[in-house]
């Protein structure tokens, strides 16, 4: 979902659209019933995104220890749905009554039901399944990318000139080495072999043999993919998660544990 110059995933903003509603309905409860439900609807919020991210941090402690900061790095994804359910519940507590907390939890669940709506409702890939569609690798080979349709496939859609890209390629470029058993495509978007090569040289990474050239934005056209990065994950030739913007190295091996065997 674009608004404005800023890419969201979809989970992001059917989240935003429900903080809205939530919002909306937290001003006419003040209005209408008390006025404690204003205040608690900007705890709940906080709560719940303190939560979520909390939650999937725990969950990931050795790799964040190595660097605590990371935690403010939310662009890069990271939360946990149920964290973030359970503490919006416990918010519940700063209203007085058992009317209000009543009210209160009806509010929640209409809220949440709005972020099911418009994720449902948000535009998805074009297509789920891999593209008969084939690339030119740095090797000058073409290389059709449902070739391994019924393997475990990560497609990741970059450019060299991407600053989000650009801290990502360490990272896949260490996924690559630890999950053999996952095909990997790095499509370039846009850019001459040349550019590509010559970044890929000055940067000492080895990812010659899973980078693939896409000048005309063939792939971001077949799944309708706005921006880069964009992380796709395949399983038995059927998409089953993406990714919009930066990935951690923490998300990114969360999907691919994800992936059947």
């Amino acid at each position: 979902m674009v608004i404005g110059p800023f890419l969201l995933p979809p989970m992001v903003f059917a989240t935003l659209i429900g903080v809205l509603v939530l919002m909306l309905l937290g001003a006419l409860l003040k209005r209408f019933i008390a006025p404690r439900f204003d205040s608690w609807v900007g705890l709940a919020v906080v709560l719940a995104f303190v939560a979520a991210r909390m939650g999937f941090v725990l969950r990931h402690l050795d790799s964040y220890q190595q660097n605590p900061l990371r935690f403010f790095y939310i662009w890069q994804g990271g939360f946990d749905s149920y964290w973030a359910i359970a503490a919006a519940v416990l918010s519940l507590g700063f209203l007085k009554t058992w009317r209000h907390r009543g009210i209160g939890l009806a509010a929640l669940i209409l809220s949440a039901a709005f972020i099911y709506l418009t994720f449902s409702l948000t535009p998805k890939p074009a297509s789920k399944q891999l593209p008969d569609i084939s690339l030119l690798s740095l090797n000058h080979e073409r290389i059709n990318l449902n070739i391994y349709a019924h393997n475990k496939v990560v497609i990741n859609l970059w450019a060299t000139w991407c600053v989000p890209c650009r801290r990502e390629m360490p990272m896949l470029q260490q996924a690559v080495a630890d999950y053999a058993d996952v095909q990997f495509y790095l499509i370039n978007q846009g850019e001459a072999e040349d550019v590509v090569r010559n970044y890929l040289n000055a940067h000492g990474l080895k990812l010659h043999n899973s980078v693939l050239l896409d000048p005309s934005h063939t792939i971001a056209g077949y799944y309708k993919t706005l921006g880069t990065p964009v992380t796709l994950f395949f399983n038995q030739n059927m998409l089953v998660a993406m990714h919009v913007g930066e990935i951690s190295a923490e998300l990114l091996s969360d999907r691919l544990k994800a992936l059947r065997p």
